[in-house]
């Protein structure tokens, strides 16, 4: 841990709800995380980790003509006092956790630390939060089996 995190004054509040991330999908080691966070004074959101995945960045959604894409993204602004989703959609940011290393189960609780940053100061801050784990929507598993043929 860095020291400036270990003996920095607390920061403002950052609340973290709706947590959740898909089930990956089956022979797939990467999913997506959606939550919703809201911060009392300007922040940043600016890594998540979690020792189900190799890894956890940022994503991007946009719209270009009729065409979607999906960007990385270094961080993701938290104004004061506003709610900011993290959603599948043009304009929406998104977690994609990779080389997922456990087996994730539906109705599961993933422990996950998000690491948000003061905007006027650059302090950092460590905020602690589960994410449940849950269906993708319109899975089923007899759906895998129809995919290889």
């Amino acid at each position: 841990m860095c020291p400036a995190l270990a003996y920095a004054k607390p920061l403002g509040s950052v609340e973290i709800s709706d947590a959740r991330l898909r089930l990956p999908l089956p022979r797939h080691p990467s999913t997506l995380g959606f939550m919703t966070l809201r911060s009392s004074e300007d922040m940043r959101l600016v890594g998540v980790k979690t020792a189900a995945a190799k890894a956890v960045s940022f994503q991007r959604m946009t719209r270009e003509d009729s065409e979607l894409r999906v960007e990385p993204a270094d961080a993701i602004d938290l104004p004061a006092g506003r709610f900011v989703a993290l959603a599948i959609g043009p304009g929406q940011h998104h977690l994609l956790l990779k080389s997922i290393n456990t087996e994730l189960r539906v109705g599961s609780m993933v422990r996950m630390v998000a690491t948000v940053r003061r905007v006027r100061d650059g302090i950092k801050q460590l905020v602690r939060f589960k994410a449940r784990v849950e269906s993708p929507r319109g899975y089923r598993a007899s759906e895998d089996n129809d995919a290889d043929h």
